[in-house]
């Protein structure tokens, strides 16, 4: 089935549908490679033990790596929130006023 059999012309842009659509697929295929690489990885590991150390190590590099990325995306909302993103981005200041580079 062509583009054009669809009602979509050559040279037009998706529309917002199609866009997300597009976005969805993509982000379900991620996701289904993710976890065939996590299920590859468990059946060729499956025999090995973990000692109480590699629990420990494992518990606390999931606790560091979720601190991170929770104050890290909290710093990003605090800085929209109170208009720092919008400061940095006028430029000019400091420049002469004109905003050039």
């Amino acid at each position: 089935m062509s583009d054009t059999s669809r009602g979509r012309t050559n040279g037009r842009p998706p529309s917002g549908a199609e866009s997300r659509r597009a976005v969805i697929t993509a982000g379900i295929i991620i996701v289904l490679l993710i976890v065939a690489v996590g299920i590859y990885a468990w059946v060729l590991l499956g025999t090995s033990s973990m000692s109480a150390q590699g629990y420990i190590a494992l518990a606390l590099g999931i606790i560091a790596t979720l601190g991170l990325g929770i104050g890290l995306m909290a710093l990003v909302f605090f800085s929209n929130r109170y208009g720092y993103d919008e400061r940095v981005g006028r430029g000019g200041e400091g420049r002469g006023g004109d905003g050039s580079r």
